[in-house]
């Protein structure tokens, strides 16, 4: 056998090193990629609730009235993410839609009125105070 056959290969301390500069990039790259997926459903739940709002105000303008007997007066949309729910005034005035997470979402909490002032109602621990009078769509975030 040569002295190059010994030669070959890392020792323990090269694959230590490795491993340990592995790990610091790891810790920087796993959060920054959980909020930027958790970013990314956001949208679907701003488009949904905006979407919402605009045709009750349609119904609003056939009926006078956000309601339809006891519930508002359209369907909500259905979503994995989000549960969203509506009430409306004993009156049929006014109306208040609200998304709430779900699962992976379950610690967003977002609201819209007939006036169009939306509203954060909760969010997960980091990423800023609520409620707040604005969608907070981003850790960090301020209205």
């Amino acid at each position: 056998m040569t002295d190059d056959a010994f030669h070959a290969g890392f020792s323990l301390v090269e694959l230590m090193i490795a491993l340990a500069i592995a790990a610091i990039i790891a810790a920087f790259a796993v959060p920054a990629y959980r909020d930027h997926t958790l970013r990314s459903y956001l949208p679907e739940m701003s488009s949904s609730l905006q979407l919402s709002a605009l045709r009750l105000e349609q119904y609003y303008q056939d009926h006078r009235s956000y309601l339809n007997g006891t519930d508002c007066g359209v369907t909500l949309p259905t979503s994995e993410r989000f549960v969203f729910s509506c009430t409306a005034a004993a009156d049929g005035q006014s109306f208040l839609i609200s998304a709430t997470g779900s699962g992976a979402m379950q610690s967003f909490g977002y609201t819209i009125d007939q006036q169009g002032q939306t509203r954060t109602v909760s969010l997960p621990e980091g990423w800023g105070d609520s409620p707040q009078d604005c969608w907070i769509m981003k850790r960090g975030a301020r209205c």
